[in-house]
């Protein structure tokens, strides 16, 4: 039977990248706000890291964006994860191509999976600020 995992950290960051042979994830560019051209943007492309541990068996991960000021999901994408022992920690890369925003504002990137009564429920989430960086001209 599957069981929900716990998340101990989630992090947005450019790249992340596991050393051969040992499996260490290395965290390239950590960021909390995207700085944009304009809006509508052009597809985004980051890494989202999570390690997660307390989860038994496949577990159907979810990673939902939403616009805080809409209340809109902007973005989803589903997983499953393997978890052979509830003692290990298991590190998760999940790669965004294609997640573009249409306006300015504050993100909420959650990470979701099901509880024992199958619910999806909130492990862990990032909020995230995408933003016009002001130019700073003089008139």
């Amino acid at each position: 039977m599957a069981k929900q995992p716990k998340a101990i950290s989630l992090m947005l960051c450019d790249q992340v990248v596991f050393e051969q042979g040992t499996q260490k994830p290395y965290l390239l560019g950590v960021f909390t706000g995207i700085a944009v051209d304009g809006f509508p943007t052009a597809p985004q492309r980051f890494d989202i890291f999570a390690a997660l541990t307390d989860g038994m068996g496949s577990v159907t991960i979810t990673l939902s964006v939403v616009h805080l000021e809409t209340d809109e999901e902007v973005y989803a994408q589903r997983m499953t994860v393997k978890f052979p022992d509830p003692l290990q920690i298991v590190n998760v890369r999940i790669r965004l191509r294609q997640l573009a925003f249409e306006s300015p504002g504050t993100y909420l990137f959650a990470l979701m999976a099901a509880n024992s009564e199958g619910v999806d429920e909130e492990i862990a989430a990032r909020r995230v600020k995408v933003y016009v960086p002001d130019k700073g001209g003089s008139t």
